[in-house]
């Protein structure tokens, strides 16, 4: 039986060695004031010197974030971290918050290289909600979509794969759930059932890229899914994979408060 709900936390052919990237493509550029609860995670590059977006993430209550887990396990403290909220722009602008820690899921990558591909983010400071910064209903435990339903990813990462380029500009594109058995055969291993495959198989064209993980996919505005690997972006044959919120809400909800 298909079962679909929500939850608001609290306010106050190919070969098996398949290249797994941290990976919009084929988009449009949108406004923050449509994806409110997404934001920026920043790090503070050691020999540059200066902040960088590199993933993303979305807003749990004023005191939390979720993002991919392989987004925090590089050896970069939280003090090194920061999140930039309510802004359309690439940094630039909203609200700048710093990263108090950081608890990836204690089965990450356990299993598969990118399983559990999850982590809370505690910021050092509360958000202040406006029309910009907003948090996101996240899918009840258990909750599963239907295959071919439209869902859509946001982000600021690369508009073409291996170009480098990432986008100014917020960005989203409209792509369709695949069946997890379908994606698992295509890429024959590292795809669990805690994972959702989405794309347009046999065309492509459209995905999230580099600069994108840990960022939100979305179902009517409501947090499903976060960026986490794939083959390269918007292939035809590979989907992206995203972590599936809901095998891991009630350890979200036992966590972000």
């Amino acid at each position: 039986m298909i079962t679909w709900a929500v939850l608001l936390l609290g306010a106050a052919a190919a070969s098996a060695a398949v290249p797994k990237t941290n990976r919009i493509v084929g988009g449009q550029i949108t406004s923050i004031e449509e994806h409110p609860s997404i934001v920026q995670l920043d790090y503070l590059g050691q020999l540059s010197g200066t902040w960088t977006q590199n993933c993303g993430g979305t807003i749990l209550n004023p005191d939390f974030v979720v993002s991919a887990a392989h987004c925090t396990d590089n050896n970069v403290s939280a003090a090194n971290r920061r999140v930039r909220a309510g802004s359309t722009i690439r940094n630039s602008g909203g609200q700048l918050v710093y990263v108090s820690y950081y608890r990836n899921h204690p089965d990450y990558s356990k299993r598969e290289e990118f399983d559990s591909d999850i982590t809370l983010i505690r910021l050092a400071k509360r958000l202040t909600f406006d029309a910009t910064v907003q948090q996101a209903p996240i899918n009840a435990p258990g909750s599963e979509i239907p295959d071919g339903t439209a869902v859509v990813h946001a982000g600021w990462g690369d508009m073409k794969e291996g170009a480098g380029i990432a986008s100014l500009f917020l960005r989203d594109v409209t792509i369709y759930t695949i069946n997890n058995a379908e994606c698992a055969s295509r890429y024959e291993e590292g795809v669990t059932e805690n994972m959702i495959c989405v794309g347009i198989l046999d065309e492509g064209g459209k995905d999230a890229c580099q600069g994108d993980s840990g960022g939100p996919l979305y179902l009517n505005k409501i947090l499903v899914g976060i960026v986490s690997w794939g083959s390269g972006c918007a292939d035809e044959y590979y989907p992206g994979v995203t972590t599936k919120v809901s095998a891991f809400t009630n350890w979200i909800v036992d966590n972000a408060k």
